[in-house]
C-alpha cells in the first residue's frame, strides 16, 4: 500500500491479485504489479495467452514483460504514446517469436493495463480480457471485447447477458500477434481518482463468472476488507461454480485495485 497527496487530501492505494489454473493442465494466463510507491506510480497487467502447448503461456509472458519494461517510461506527458507503443512492441515481440519455432505458430494473447500516475488512471487493452471502474458502487467504466460476440451485442443480435454462454465466445478478434496490424484500444484523458474506487482488470476465464452486480456490491459486501482478502474469496468462489458447470474450465486471473 502506498499514499500520495492529491487536491489536498491523503488517498491509499492497495491492490490483491490472485491466479488459478482453472480445470486445465496449464495456467496461460500471465500478470504483474509494478509499483513506483514514493511516486505514487502503478502498473498493473494481465494477459491471457491463445495457441498450443506452451505457445500460448509464452506469449502472454512476452506480453507483461514488454508492457512492464515500458512502464519506466511512461508519464502524464507521453502516456498516450508510450502505452500505444507498448502495446504494439508486445505485439510485434509475440509475432517474432512465434515466427522463429514452428512449435509457437499462431501464437497470441490478450492484454489489459492499467497505470497510474499520481491520483490519475489510465489504460490500454487488446482482446477480451476486462476492466472494470466502480466509483461509490457505480459503474464508471466496463471495457468493450474485441470479440465476435461484441460485435453481435452491438447489432442486437446478443443481448449484453447471453454474452458469457454464447458458443463463440471464446472467439477474439483482436490480439497481441495476430496477422493483422494492431490497433490496441488507449485511454489517456486521465480519470481522477477518488477514496472508494474499485478498479478490476482480468481474464474472460474470471469475468465468464461474475455479474455486473456482484461487482457493483463489493464495496458494500467488503467494507475494509483488504483487497486481496477480498480476490482470493472471489476467486475461490468462481472457481466453486466453474466446477459445477464444466470440468475443463478456463484459467482464472484478476487483480483488484482498491483507492481508499
Amino acid at each position: 500500500m502506498s499514499m500520495w497527496a492529491a487536491k489536498g487530501k491523503t488517498l491509499k492505494i492497495e491492490y490483491g491479485i490472485k491466479t488459478h489454473v482453472g480445470g486445465r493442465s496449464e495456467n496461460q494466463d500471465n500478470w504483474n504489479a509494478v509499483t513506483d510507491e514514493q511516486n505514487g506510480r502503478y502498473c498493473f497487467v494481465v494477459a491471457d495467452g491463445l495457441g498450443g502447448y506452451k505457445g500460448g503461456q509464452l506469449a502472454s509472458q512476452i506480453a507483461v514483460n514488454t508492457v512492464t519494461e515500458y512502464f519506466a517510461r511512461i508519464n502524464e506527458d507521453n502516456v498516450s504514446k508510450e502505452l500505444t507503443n507498448a502495446m504494439l512492441a508486445a505485439h510485434n515481440a509475440i509475432k517474432e517469436k512465434s515466427a522463429s519455432d514452428q512449435n509457437l505458430r499462431n501464437m497470441q494473447s490478450t492484454c489489459v493495463v492499467v497505470v497510474i500516475l499520481g491520483d490519475k488512471i489510465f489504460w490500454a487493452y487488446v482482446g477480451d480480457s476486462r476492466l472494470y471502474i466502480y466509483r461509490q458502487g457505480q459503474p464508471l467504466y466496463k471495457s468493450k471485447d474485441h470479440s465476435v460476440v461484441q460485435l453481435l451485442v452491438d447489432m442486437g443480435e446478443v443481448t449484453p447477458e447471453a454474452v458469457k454462454d454464447h458458443p463463440d465466445r471464446n472467439r477474439v478478434l483482436r490480439t497481441l500477434g495476430m496477422p493483422e496490424e494492431l490497433k490496441p484500444a488507449v485511454y489517456t484523458n486521465g480519470i481522477p481518482l477518488q477514496s472508494g474506487d474499485y478498479i478490476l482488470i482480468c481474464t474472460d476465464g474470471f469475468w465468464q463468472y461474475v455479474v455486473d452486480s456482484d461487482l457493483q456490491n463489493l464495496s458494500l459486501h467488503f467494507t475494509n476488507v483488504p483487497a486481496q482478502k477480498i480476490i482470493d474469496i472471489m476467486v475461490k468462489g468462481i472457481v466453486k461454480i466453474a466446477q459445477e458447470t464444466k470440468e475443463n474450465y478456463d484459467n482464472i486471473t484478476a487483480q483488484l485495485i482498491i483507492v481508499r
